[in-house]
C-alpha cells in the first residue's frame, strides 16, 4: 500500500511469475478452452513477443470467446473491453455493474466473463498446495497474482494457516482507493482467534506501482507483528503484489 491505515493506533527480494442466457455446460467449455490458451500462450516468454502483438493476441482470444454468447457483435465488444480496461486481466477482476458500463445490457457476455473469472480462480486454488512450506511457493504467487495483480484499487487479504500450516481461509479484509486502503489490524486478529489459527500471511497489491513496500507498509506489518506475538500467532510474511512483480517482507528481511 502506498498509505496503509490503521485506526487503532496502531516494495529486497522481488521475483516474477511466469440479452440473458443460462450458463450452460457449453458456455462453461469455451470459457475452459479460452483460459487454458490463455495460461498457455502466457508461458511462452521465449518468444517475447511486441506490446502490440500481445495485445492484439489478447483482443482476438476474448473476441473468440466472446463469439460464443454474442457472434455479431464479439470483435466490438473486445475492443470496447480492451479500450475501457485495458488488459484481459483488468476486465476480468472488474464488477457486474463496471462491465455493464462499458457495454450496456449484454448480460450474456458479463455473465460468461464472470463464469470465467470463476473458474480460472478456481483452477488455480485447486493447484494450491495442501501444505504452505513457504509465503512465495511459486503456485500461491501465481494464485495472488491472478486474484490481485489487476486490481485498479488496493486490497488487503489474509491468508489464515493452522498449526501444521494448512491454508484454512483466505479473507479480503478491506478496499480502498489505488493509493491506500484502510485495515482495522484487531479485526484479522479477532478472525484469526475464531479459526484458531496459528499462523497468518498478509498480502495487498499495488494498482499500477512497484513491488516495493512504503514506509506505512511497513510501519503496519511491524504493528501487527507486535500484537500477533502477544496471541502467539506467528506473521510468516508480508506479500506485496503489483501486476506481474512482487516482494516479500521476510525475503526482504524485515519480518
Amino acid at each position: 500500500m502506498r498509505s496503509f491505515v490503521a485506526n487503532n493506533s496502531a516494495r529486497g527480494a522481488y521475483g516474477q511469475v511466469d440479452g440473458r442466457v443460462d450458463s450452460s455446460a457449453g458456455l462453461l467449455h469455451n470459457a475452459s478452452r479460452f483460459f487454458l490458451s490463455l495460461v498457455n500462450n502466457s508461458s511462452d516468454r521465449n518468444l517475447l513477443p511486441s506490446a502490440e502483438v500481445e495485445s492484439q493476441r489478447d483482443r482476438s482470444a476474448l473476441a473468440q470467446l466472446i463469439a460464443s454468447v454474442a457472434p455479431n457483435q464479439a470483435a466490438a465488444i473486445s475492443d470496447a473491453l480492451f479500450r475501457e480496461f485495458g488488459s484481459i486481466g483488468r476486465i476480468l477482476s472488474e464488477s457486474e455493474e463496471a462491465l455493464r458500463r462499458t457495454i450496456g445490457s449484454h448480460y450474456a457476455v458479463i455473465n460468461l466473463l464472470m463464469a470465467t473469472e470463476r473458474l480460472f480462480m478456481a483452477r488455480l486454488q485447486n493447484e494450491l498446495p495442501k501444505k504452505l512450506i513457504s509465503a512465495t511457493d511459486e503456485k500461491l504467487i501465481r494464485y495472488l497474482q491472478a486474484s490481485m495483480g489487476s486490481l485498479a484499487i488496493e486490497t488487503m487479504r489474509v491468508l489464515f494457516l493452522d498449526n501444521a500450516n494448512h491454508l484454512i481461509n483466505d479473507q479480503v479484509f478491506g478496499h480502498g482507493s489505488p493509493r491506500k486502503v484502510i485495515v482495522q489490524p484487531r479485526s484479522i486478529l479477532k478472525r484469526a482467534l475464531e479459526l484458531n489459527t496459528s499462523a497468518i500471511i498478509l498480502v495487498h497489491n499495488h494498482p499500477g506501482g512497484g513491488a516495493q513496500p512504503s514506509q506505512s507498509d511497513v510501519k503496519f506489518t511491524m504493528v501487527l507483528k507486535t500484537l500477533c506475538r502477544e496471541l502467539e500467532i506467528n506473521l510468516h510474511d508480508h506479500i506485496v503484489i503489483a501486476g506481474n512483480k512482487w516482494s516479500s517482507f521476510r525475503k526482504m528481511k524485515l519480518l
